[in-house]
């Protein structure tokens, strides 16, 4: 029993991986992408905080849309970041997008576009009928009207009076063996002056829409279209609603994408107020980046000149009290860049010693003239690292919060195994 105490003992004093630390990426999907994202600062005018790790390569070496470590090839949820790739349904679409997570729908179909799969939505058409007692469970239908009776609402009953002539035929739909005169035989339920139903109806009848635009001619309006441009991705998750754009390319990555975008601005890290104009003057950015205080941060240098040769200069101007640390390597020479991130000569980079939030800046200058620029021309970009953890002022050793962690857990298992041990000691004394 003391041998198992002691072994737990051991185990549990010894740093243990935070769980909530992005795993390491092994390449088993091809190069790895960029670190997580963890926030943004100054009431979103500051620059974007990344949890920088050692995820592998970065996204600009590699198609990794979401920054999640998996090339987008292999990526069930090429858009939105999922490193784990967790499928509990299996059918290919990772946890992170699947509109029905446990239940398998590889197509996705939404009909009202809620996020919620038709296959594991109660109320597909989102009309608040559930869909077991709704008389149209794919039209939105409200009032459940039935003209004729026949069980089958007239949202989606392709002969209301049941006179044996289909709507779109009849002068009346609405009326059997009424010709056209009545103002019955044409119901306007959104009053938009178009009749929901007969030769003429309405493409969208439960939503004005007057002008019943139809971009994609779907039979649907567009005030009413799940999908107006008709490209099978949802308005919500479409990023040009109205352009057709299967592939949904955003070479900026700016959410806008690539077919109805007028003006390219490349965006580091979701950072927009600090896009890189490749068409504007000289300008250099790194970004803001969150981490724990012993961990090593490699310091990026982006700019808007695409394989321009620069000289890089990186500072820290500012740091928390009782910091002594200096950056490694950081004066250097780039001559070329992937997706506007430099290939430097050397490897730039920090290693907090305290907590707290450090200034940094970092100064390019360009070292041949182009058609704006001259030799000479300098850019500087401020950012923060922003450390964390517990400094120990006694031993000047860094606690990770994981660290702490460990050491409860170890606290609480050596106590409830001596407690255990004991008892059963003084049971067997008794006997």
């Amino acid at each position: 029993m003391k041998n198992i105490i002691i072994i737990a003992t051991i185990f549990m004093l010894t740093p243990q991986p935070s769980l909530a630390q992005p795993v390491e990426c092994d390449n088993n999907f091809g190069q790895c992408g960029t670190p997580e994202m963890s926030g943004g600062g100054n009431a979103g005018q500051g620059s974007v905080l990344i949890n920088n790790t050692d995820i592998g390569d970065t996204y600009q070496s590699a198609d990794d849309y979401d920054d999640d470590g998996i090339e987008d090839s292999y990526d069930n949820c090429p858009r939105y970041r999922n490193a784990s790739q967790f499928d509990q349904d299996g059918d290919g679409v990772g946890d992170s997008c699947d509109n029905c997570v446990t239940t398998h729908n590889l197509n996705q179909w939404d009909t009202d576009a809620d996020a919620l799969g038709d296959l594991c939505d109660s109320d597909k058409d989102g009309d608040g009928i559930l869909n077991t007692i709704d008389n149209c469970p794919l039209a939105f239908n409200v009032g459940q009207y039935d003209t004729d009776a026949d069980g089958l609402g007239d949202a989606c009953d392709y002969d209301i009076d049941n006179d044996g002539i289909a709507n779109n035929a009849d002068d009346c739909p609405m009326k059997p063996g009424t010709y056209g005169e009545e103002e019955s035989c044409y119901e306007d339920r959104d009053g938009d002056g178009v009749p929901d139903y007969g030769r003429i109806a309405d493409n969208c009848p439960t939503v004005p829409n007057p002008r019943q635009e139809n971009l994609d001619s779907d039979g649907a309006g567009d005030a009413c279209d799940p999908d107006i441009d008709g490209d099978m991705v949802l308005n919500v998750r479409d990023n040009c609603i109205s352009v057709f754009n299967v592939e949904q390319l955003d070479d900026d990555r700016d959410t806008i994408g690539d077919a109805c975008d007028d003006m390219f601005c490349f965006v580091v890290f979701g950072d927009e107020a600090n896009c890189l104009d490749p068409t504007s003057e000289f300008k250099v950015y790194s970004p803001s980046v969150s981490l724990s205080i012993g961990e090593t941060l490699d310091l990026r240098a982006f700019s808007n000149k695409a394989n321009q040769p620069i000289r890089y200069t990186w500072s820290v101007i500012g740091r928390p009290s009782g910091s002594s640390i200096a950056i490694a390597e950081p004066q250097g020479y780039s001559s070329e860049s992937d997706l506007y991130q430099h290939v430097l000569n050397g490897t730039p980079r920090l290693t907090p010693d305290v907590p707290g939030n450090y200034s940094m800046l970092l100064s390019v200058e360009m070292v041949f003239e182009d058609d704006q620029m001259e030799v000479g021309t300098l850019s500087q970009h401020h950012f923060r690292v922003v450390a964390q953890g517990q400094h120990s002022p006694e031993t000047g050793c860094s606690v990770s919060s994981s660290t702490r962690q460990s050491a409860t857990l170890a606290f609480m298992l050596t106590a409830m195994l001596m407690f255990t041990y004991v008892n059963k000691r003084i049971t067997k004394s008794r006997k």
